[in-house]
């Protein structure tokens, strides 16, 4: 025999909520053994999206002539802007030390573009790779600060940073071409 309306008693509610929570929690367990783990670093053919935006872009696009055994490309793209000149080169790569190497490449002002992509920053020298002088930059105030090097090309300017040392970020910017 049914029950009047308005006598459902704390016992009734807790039934309904097993009832309804028993399915939702098989579902999340469900879903998190499915979705891959954050720390799953997907390799990306780098090498056609670097020849598409040397294509596209009024100026000399950078990327490494070759990248060693271990080291994974996790972001290539070549955003454009409201005209070519305000086009953007972005690569990301993680070493096979597991750290994180960058290169950020457009046109415009130095400090500019430090500032927009490393906000809390300081110069810290230089370095000579290659021939060639590029200014050094570290985070300031971090325990453990992500580092830059950055070079004006008169037609652009790239920005190589990551989380290593100095050397690493150094022989990176040894392989661009």
């Amino acid at each position: 025999m049914a029950r009047k309306r308005g006598t459902e008693t704390v016992g009734d509610m807790v039934r309904s909520m097993v009832v309804v929570l028993i399915p939702v929690a098989f579902i999340a367990g469900l879903v998190g053994l499915l979705r891959p783990s954050s720390e799953t670093v997907r390799d990306i053919e780098w090498e056609q999206a670097l020849e598409s935006a040397r294509g596209a872009a009024q100026y000399d696009v950078l990327g490494p002539e070759r990248l060693p055994d271990g080291w994974t490309a996790t972001r290539v793209a070549y955003e454009s802007g409201t005209s070519a000149a305000d086009g953007v080169w972005r690569m990301s790569f993680v070493s096979d030390e597991g750290t994180y190497v960058g290169l950020v490449q457009r046109v415009g002002d130095v400090d500019l573009l430090v500032r927009r992509e490393l906000p809390d920053v300081e110069a810290d020298g230089s370095s000579t790779v290659v021939g060639t002088e590029w200014k050094r930059f570290v985070e300031a105030d971090a325990s453990d600060p992500d580092r830059a090097l950055v070079l004006d090309k008169g037609d652009s300017v790239v920005l190589v940073l990551g989380s290593g040392d100095y050397p690493e970020l150094e022989e990176f910017v040894s392989w661009l071409r």
